[in-house]
């Protein structure tokens, strides 16, 4: 997980936003986990952020709290949002 707590650090030494490093982990997160066997597909038919959440959890490298989560995924939606209002 070493790989996260570099991008932290480097974050906070280019004074980036929590919303902004939040996406940058969930980001992260989501594709090594779609990379992993078997991951993709049950994420794909998750039907909630607790599911999924729940399926990140069983990654040796996922050490998001619940609200960690969500907050990335708020702020993942709201990236897309003003993305697609432009």
């Amino acid at each position: 997980m070493s790989e996260m707590h570099d991008i932290h650090d480097n974050d906070a030494a280019q004074g980036v936003s929590e919303e902004q490093r939040a996406i940058d982990q969930i980001t992260h997160i989501l594709l090594h986990a779609l990379t992993e066997d078997g991951i993709g597909e049950q994420l794909e038919h998750a039907k909630s952020q607790q599911e999924v959440y729940k399926l990140l959890q069983t990654l040796p490298y996922f050490k998001l709290t619940f609200e960690e989560f969500q907050l990335g995924i708020q702020a993942l939606r709201q990236q897309q949002a003003e993305i697609h209002q432009d």
